[in-house]
């Protein structure tokens, strides 16, 4: 009778300490839960702005703003990790995104258009910070154990 071998992701799943897997779970959770509300933020940002502008003609406008501001915030979110390590930089990443978020909010309820261009392009940052997260998952995930002669 033999008895069955455990399989390469038990085997790291068992040599895994308890904190790289805390630490795993929750930038899964973050991937999940940032990633759908940034891309419904983006989705209603354009949507304001057309009811905001009465017009569609500046619609892709958010967008765009929205996109640069997450290559411009890529940069900082790299540097900050770089210096006081990458849970400062995810941090402060999605942070700033937040911060953009509550602008949004506010220029919805104010009706300035102005500031809805502004804080979708901060918004933006929460973009380059859930996209550098991955690599933090990655990095923290224990190679495949290698498989014997």
């Amino acid at each position: 009778m033999t008895t069955a071998q455990p399989t390469s992701a038990a085997l790291a799943a068992q040599t895994e300490p308890p904190e790289q897997r805390r630490t795993l779970i929750t930038l899964v959770l973050a991937q999940i839960l940032s990633g759908a509300g940034l891309a419904a933020g983006v989705t209603v940002g354009a949507l304001l702005a057309e009811d905001m502008l009465d017009s569609s003609s500046l619609a892709g406008v958010p967008s765009a703003l929205f996109t640069i501001g997450s290559a411009a915030a890529a940069v900082s979110v790299g540097r900050v990790s770089q210096r006081l390590g990458r849970r400062a930089g995810l941090s402060a990443g999605y942070a700033v995104g937040a911060l953009g978020s509550l602008g949004v909010v506010i220029a919805a309820a104010a009706g300035n258009v102005g500031l809805l261009f502004v804080s979708l392009f901060v918004y933006g940052a929460g973009t380059a910070t859930n996209l550098q997260a991955r690599y933090a998952g990655a990095d923290l995930a224990s190679p495949p154990a290698e498989a014997e002669p």
